[in-house]
């Protein structure tokens, strides 16, 4: 390979320069923040919730409200953004795996008639370092009285991202209970409205085991569930009788080059959706492109995705639960030791300390091979991506 001794400094930095290019390039089409300037001007008995709004809805449950939202009471959508604009600016960044687009759209939604009257309830946030637990969950109610359960992805801490990583190894993991905890108090709360629940990355996995692990009588209640390119579940996941009997009512929303939404097995009915970006910009929904109440549909997952679904799968089925456990011990442990508690330190760590982390890492012989599989591969995509390599077999991914 013409690369030669530079091969893997190259490779990198092509996946930099096509993340760069791509992030220039998603600025000039439509997305879900451009929805609220065509819609948000219209209530939703004029025009009924939609897959837009629902995606909303899940980033909107990723604001804090604490100290906002009143204990056993409720605010509108409004007040609880004035407020929350009183002690945060809209140049305020909520760490590397959120949106940079979040905190404008929390500005711009306050403002619009559609969404200005939701009434807020009821945000919990738990945090536990030892059960490597992280949990966030807001119940919406928009003025028909429905109610929009959101729960929050993987926020900016390490122990989130390794909650993450446990969903390949064990059955649940405490977020997953959580959720089922959030949902069947919600619906007692309320014991006769429709419910829609909703999540991005691993909120929309929580969104998706609780509306399949909830009591029937309140699957009943369930509008639909929505996931919004989250992780998907173990095989034992889809043998329960919750989930023959709601699956119809699951969503699944895959960016066309997903990166999370691939890992494991999805649920439900998958929308490959189209994302104007390459790499990990397009886990972020605000990157998707919307057409009218909808966003706009690929007719299949791009080379990119289908490779990185590849390797990944094929670690997790040929790996031993010990190797798993092993890995995600060992990078953890790593982190930890790193000082860093969140990943936006980490991406602050300098050479020297980035190069000593590396070193810390042992590894089986197969996650070495993972990882080396991993980095080989998506240098080359992403060299594929802006022409530096011929495609595979002379064609041309789609994307």
């Amino acid at each position: 390979m013409w690369m030669g001794p530079f091969k893997l400094p190259l490779q990198s930095g092509i996946i930099i320069l096509v993340l760069v290019l791509d992030r220039r390039r998603a600025i000039n089409s439509y997305n879900a923040i451009d929805y609220l300037d065509w819609r948000g001007d219209l209530s939703f008995s004029a025009s009924p919730f939609n897959e837009v709004d629902a995606f909303l809805c899940s980033q909107i449950a990723t604001a804090d409200f604490t100290s906002i939202i009143p204990e056993k009471g409720e605010i509108t959508l409004s007040e609880a953004f004035d407020e929350y604009f009183k002690i945060h600016s809209v140049e305020d960044s909520l760490g590397v795996l959120q949106s940079q687009y979040v905190v404008g759209m929390y500005d711009k939604v306050r403002h619009t008639k559609r969404f200005s009257s939701v009434r807020l309830r009821h945000q919990v946030n738990l945090y536990n370092k030892e059960k490597s637990e992280q949990f966030s969950a807001l119940t919406m109610v928009i003025p028909d009285g429905s109610m929009v359960i959101g729960f929050r992805g993987t926020d900016d801490t390490i122990i989130g991202w390794k909650e993450d990583c446990n969903l390949s190894v064990y059955e649940t993991v405490p977020a997953q209970k959580d959720a089922l905890d959030y949902l069947s108090s919600e619906a007692s709360f309320d014991n006769s409205s429709p419910i829609t629940i909703c999540g991005h990355s691993k909120g929309g996995n929580l969104s998706l085991y609780s509306a399949v692990k909830a009591e029937k009588l309140i699957r009943n209640r369930i509008v639909k569930a929505y996931s919004f390119d989250g992780p998907g579940f173990r095989p034992s996941f889809f043998q329960s009788e919750g989930y023959a009997d709601i699956q119809d009512r699951l969503s699944t929303y895959w960016s066309q080059n997903s990166l999370v939404g691939v890992l494991l097995e999805s649920a439900g009915k998958v929308e490959i959706v189209h994302s104007r970006v390459f790499g990990t910009l397009a886990h972020d929904g605000f990157n998707w492109t919307v057409m009218g109440t909808s966003f706009q549909r690929e007719k299949r997952l791009s080379d990119f995705s289908l490779l990185f679904e590849k390797l990944t799968g094929s670690f997790v089925e040929n790996a031993t639960e010990e190797e798993k456990i092993s890995l995600f011990t060992e990078l953890f442990d790593a982190l930890q030791s790193s000082g860093c508690t969140t990943l936006t330190e980490l991406t602050r760590m300098n050479i020297k300390d980035t190069i000593k982390f590396l070193h810390s890492l042992n590894g089986s012989r197969k996650v070495k091979e993972f990882i080396k599989a991993m980095v080989k591969a998506l240098g080359e995509e992403g060299a594929r991506k802006i022409g530096l390599l011929g495609t595979r077999d002379g064609q041309e991914g789609k994307n």
